[in-house]
């Protein structure tokens, strides 16, 4: 044990260390992908004119053990210390090996324990065994590569070397460059759930299928069930590689409607809620972890919304966003739960089955929402989500689904999406047995994200379970130079220009590989290209490539019905001289005759042909068994057929592919439905005597070279389980309850091979307001087929709005919409905050449709509240605050009355488009002396430089000192002369006069005067040369031209008061008693009291006498 420890601590550092020194190669994918799953990867070297061209192909093929698979995808990387780029590959027997990724010489080999094997749980979604099969992650600051492993310990709960309830798994932590363990493996067996105390880990029974991820220092590894069998529970586990324990694990089922049994063979016991994703990793933002689960147990939400935030317990079909601690420990944030789960449920339309993509939030964002999140599931659908704020359950029209928008498809979808950011940016989907859709970003008119269809494939994919998730790569970011991979179980690897042309995706050739394994993404290093085929054969692709032949490039079958055979000639020159030696064909079902190939050598420029047959004399269409998805149906197959030769001259490939491709068909009759799931989506039903209807389409297909006679048609009765044969009633036919079409193929009717037909479908609430759901049946010579029809009805939403008082009261909205938020009276450069609420106590979701807030002082704190669109849910409400931040003021400026208004609307009818006004009175601090009224004498005039003619004001009621302020300074000039001006500068000075400052003397911006008054710090008097100016407004008028301001009475000097204007009369002078000289800049009334000090009276004539 100190051993251990000693050894984790040291590593610590190690990994912090390198991590500084080290750069990641650029093109090395360490990881499935990139850390959000985005599937863009724009730094390998990918150059489309190259893969565009003869010049790409094939470079080698490695083979391994036989009936060993691998469900991890490989990886690419360089080592710290340099050399070539390896590839790590972990398969499903539990062997690790690193190959030189440009030789494809293998370089060490590894087995890390015995594998599970798949007899003792009876799934067979993995056959054989089960080992590694969530991809690794490599860590690019320590050499160290993460996976879990599934094994045994003989006799851990039951007698045995093996067992269901001796399987285990393990926590690895291996140096890449020796494939030695760095520490002694994690056991995960038995660690406890953080949210479920009573849940503990049973490896034997869970299935650790996406691929792991490392945040920071702690690896998260996602755990779902095999086939829902036996007692088991998702799980999300967080290991610490520094501490190299479990630091964390989160239960997807939990709380009081999911007991807790330890009968390992109890189906369901565990509440289920798997995390399988099609292989996915888990996407992160580095704050938050993002995962999808399946089908789940307990069923919490029932027949109320409910919020994201609402702390369910029970989130099987859900799209989760999970909160990391600064420990790594992880608790739930976020969820979204489709409104009719339940169904989802009942149907196994998992979610889960697509993993949870987060688009690049610089391109993909819009109003009010800043990062997107999407996934998809079995159902058909995308769901397109705000990442911030899932969209909880039922939170949409109608309660339906709260999300940003629903795509749906004509069929289920596993991997979920790929992404491009560029060019528009667009995203990607494969719906099994169909084509691959491109959508590009769009925007509402009022700024929302959504997407539009733009482009689709010709080619469509295999019709099972398999497709893999869209990759798109670019040359260095590149616009114009992006590819868009998918691997696919019967075609293998294929590629297309990511952006659509004239609405197509157009193809670009690749040299065949066989068909992939389930769910497979390519993996890219520098400027090549790495798959595994369900065969356990690595390939790598890339440029340049020699071949020794010139081929057919492909031996198209065209049509091939079961049960017949059919022949293609492939023609080949040899361009040097070679000895072929072997014929292989990925799918034996494709036959080549050695005898039929040249014997010996042959010459460079000879000619050869040779004969392939596609065998489907005993082929069968059937769905897998032991399989949680195991639905099959005919469509295109490819393998290569691949010629191993000698070469006579150096340089040249000694395996040349060749594509063989045909498409597989039903010889008799073969029905299909599209789509599995029609939803309908919400209606809100605002007046019962007149319920509003919605429409679907339900396509009907024969797939095969017979025409198909139509049986019967029928539905489950939801609460017998009982089928029902579908009636007209009322005029039209009966699909269940709820549900309606006008028309029908009538019993007996025939569908011609090959061909459609379209069903109009109709959504009627007849019983009000619930959720609806059906699960229609077509029977026909052909097979049977179903649909489920899904639909929603509520009443409409009730808004109410209120506006909070500076008093903490709540005032209700007026009859007229007409609303007033008074702050009240507020100081300068105070900040204060008062709410609108907007509630919905309807039935269904209540949408705001208009949302203009006030700017400027007044303004909203948070963009993100009470925004054109949101969404409130029912029995919840939304707040908007409104922040006033009043601006500073001088002291004595009048009261000031300030507004805005914030206008909203909401798609409740009867709410109306409401004006709120804004108000608040902005009141200064009033300084100095006042009148007979309580008025301030003096108001705040502005900042005035004095310039070089003279002061302003020629008189100082005091000496400059320390207690100065405007207070004090307009006290002394009013009671020294109640001058009409009294101002102060440079901090200390205050200046008193009659004669206005010039108005071009005025500082605009009002900066300039920002000495603070050494009588009051809040105060500001002036600066050098710069006059903080007050002015008796009854003596002057703010802006008025000082030029037609006269000279002003000054009423007090000292203790001498003003008597009035006296005639002198003409026989001698009023005041005798002495006549001072005139100074040498003339008089002021103050120098004339000055030099009459003493006298009782003293008065001034002619100016200056």
């Amino acid at each position: 044990m100190r051993l251990c420890v000693s050894a984790t601590a040291i590593l610590a550092v190690f990994s912090t260390l390198l991590g500084i020194l080290q750069a990641v190669d650029p093109t090395d994918e360490y990881r499935d992908a990139d850390l959000q799953q985005t599937g863009y990867l724009p730094n390998h070297n990918i150059d489309p004119s190259v893969v565009n061209s003869e010049a790409f192909g094939q470079l080698w093929q490695i083979s391994f053990n036989a009936l060993e698979l691998f469900y991890a995808k490989p990886l690419t990387y360089t080592p710290l210390a340099g050399g070539p780029q390896i590839v790590f590959l972990a398969s499903n027997q539990n062997w690790i090996r690193t190959i030189n990724a440009v030789t494809g010489a293998i370089i060490n080999t590894r087995l890390v324990s015995p594998p599970f094997q798949q007899t003792d749980i009876g799934c067979g979604d993995i056959p054989n065994t089960i080992g590694i099969t969530g991809t690794p992650t490599i860590d690019p600051a320590t050499d160290i590569v993460y996976f879990f492993s599934k094994t045994y310990i003989p006799n851990y709960r039951a007698p045995g070397n093996t067992g269901l309830a001796n399987g285990v798994y393990y926590f690895h932590a291996v140096n890449v460059n020796t494939l030695a363990d760095v520490y002694p493996p994690v056991l995960v067996d038995g660690s406890f759930a953080d949210n479920a105390p009573a849940k503990y880990f049973v490896g034997g029974v869970v299935l650790q299928r996406p691929s792991v991820i490392q945040v920071g220092s702690v690896v998260y590894g996602a755990f779902g069930g095999h086939c829902d069998l036996f007692n088991y529970t998702g799980l999300v586990v967080g290991v610490d590689i520094n501490k190299a324990q479990v630091i964390s694990s989160f239960a997807i089922e939990s709380g009081p409607l999911n007991s807790q049994t330890n009968v390992l063979s109890q189906n369901g016991g565990g509440g289920q809620g798997g995390i399988w994703m099609s292989g996915m990793g888990i996407a992160s933002d580095g704050a938050r972890l993002f995962v999808a689960t399946g089908n789940g147990d307990g069923h919490e939400n029932q027949g109320y919304p409910a919020a994201g935030s609402s702390g369910c317990q029970t989130l099987g079909e859900t799209a989760l966003s999970l909160d990391l601690d600064s420990n790594g420990v992880i608790t739930l944030s976020d969820y979204f739960q489709p409104y009719n789960y339940i169904n989802m449920d009942a149907a196994d339309q998992d979610l889960g089955s697509g993993g949870i993509v987060l688009l690049d939030p610089t391109v993909f964002s819009g109003t009010s929402i800043g990062k997107i999140a999407v996934t998809g599931g079995k159902n058909g659908n995308l769901y397109v989500m705000n990442a911030n704020d899932l969209g909880g359950f039922k939170l949409g029209s109608g309660q339906t689904d709260g999300v940003l928008q629903i795509i749906p498809s004509a069929s289920s979808i596993f991997g979920a999406i790929g992404s491009y950011p560029l060019e528009g940016g667009y995203i990607y989907s494969t719906p099994v047995g169909f084509q691959t859709f491109a959508y590009q970003l769009d925007f509402t008119s009022s700024g929302m994200p959504q997407f539009i269809l733009a482009g689709q494939t010709n080619q469509v994919s295999a019709g099972r379970v398999g497709v893999g998730v869209p990759t798109i790569t670019s040359l260095n970011g590149e616009p114009g130079t992006a590819i868009l991979w998918m691997s696919d179980p019967d075609a293998g690897l294929r590629a297309w220009f990511a952006v659509p042309e004239n609405g197509v995706l157009q193809s670009i050739p690749l040299p065949q590989v066989g068909g992939a394994n389930k769910f497979q993404r390519p993996a890219f290093g520098n400027g090549k290209v790495y798959v595994t085929d369900a065969n356990g054969i690595l390939y790598c692709l890339g440029s340049p490539v020699n071949l020794p032949l010139n081929c057919t490039p492909t031996a198209d079958f065209g049509d091939v019905a079961l049960g017949t055979t059919s022949t293609q000639i492939i023609t080949c020159t040899a361009n040097i001289q070679i000895q072929i030696v072997n014929a292989t064909v990925g799918n034996p079902l494709f036959i080549v005759n050695p005898s039929s190939l040249p014997v010996g050598q042959v010459h460079a420029g000879t000619t050869f042909s040779f004969p392939v047959t596609w065998n489907l004399t005993n082929a069968e269409v059937s769905s897998i068994p032991e399989s949680s998805s195991g639905f099959v149906s005919p469509g295109i197959k490819s393998t290569p057929l691949t010629l191993t030769t000698i070469n006579a001259v150096k340089g040249y490939t000694t395996s040349f592919p060749l594509s063989l491709i045909g498409t597989e068909v039903s010889s008799t009759p073969l029905l299909s439905v599209a789509p599995s799931s029609l939803e309908f989506g919400g209606v809100v039903i605002l007046d019962p005597t007149n319920i509003p209807t919605l429409s679907g389409v339900i396509t009907l297909t024969n797939n095969g070279l017979q025409d198909l006679t139509i049986e019967g048609y029928g539905y489950i009765d939801p609460e017998s389980g009982d089928f029902v044969d579908s009636e007209i009633i009322n005029g039209s036919w009966d699909l269940g309850f709820g549900f309606n079409a006008s028309i029908l193929p009538f019993i007996g009717s025939t569908i011609a091979a090959t061909s459609s037909i379209l069903i109009d479908v109709l959504f009627d609430p007849i019983n009000g307001t619930q959720s609806y759901s059906s699960q229609w049946q077509i029977q026909s010579d052909g097979g049977t087929a179903s649909v489920l029809l899904q639909g929603s009805a509520s009443t409409g939403p009730i808004a109410s709005l209120a506006i909070s008082d500076p008093f903490g009261n709540w005032l209700p909205d007026t009859t007229d919409g007409s609303n007033i938020m008074d702050f009240g009276f507020v100081s300068p450069g105070s900040s204060s905050s008062l709410e609108v609420r907007i509630c919905n106590s309807g039935g269904s979701v209540l949408q705001i449709e208009k949302s203009k807030p006030p700017t400027g002082v007044f303004h909203i704190s948070d963009p993100s509240e009470l925004y054109e669109s949101q969404y409130i849910p029912v029995n919840q409400c939304a707040y908007g605050t409104v922040l006033l931040v009043a601006d500073t003021e001088e002291y004595n400026v009048p009261n000031m009355i300030i507004n805005n208004t914030w206008i909203l609307n909401v798609d409740d009818l009867n709410f109306g488009i409401h004006t709120i006004e804004i108000i608040a009175t902005v009141v200064s601090l009033k300084v100095g002396p006042v009148n007979s009224s309580g008025q301030t004498v003096y108001q705040y005039l502005g900042c005035f430089h004095e310039g070089s003619n003279g002061r302003l004001f020629p008189n100082q009621p005091y000496n400059p000192g320390a207690n100065n302020d405007n207070a004090n300074c307009q006290t002394g000039c009013y009671g020294m002369a109640q001058y009409a001006f009294a101002g102060t500068e440079y901090s200390t000075e205050c200046w008193c006069g009659n004669v206005p400052p010039p108005l071009a003397n005025q500082d605009l911006t009002d900066l300039m005067c920002n000495f603070a008054c050494p009588g009051d710090d809040n105060d500001r008097c002036g600066a050098p040369n710069y006059l903080s100016v007050y002015y008796d407004p009854t003596k002057y008028t703010m802006g008025a031209n000082p030029a037609l301001y006269g000279p002003q009475t000054v009423q007090r000097v000292g203790n001498y008061l003003y008597q009035g204007c006296y005639s002198e009369a003409t026989t001698g002078r009023a005041l005798s008693g002495m006549t001072p000289s005139a100074p040498a800049n003339g008089y002021t009334v103050e120098l004339c009291a000055a030099a009459c000090l003493g006298f009782t009276y003293f008065g001034v004539e002619y100016a200056n006498e």
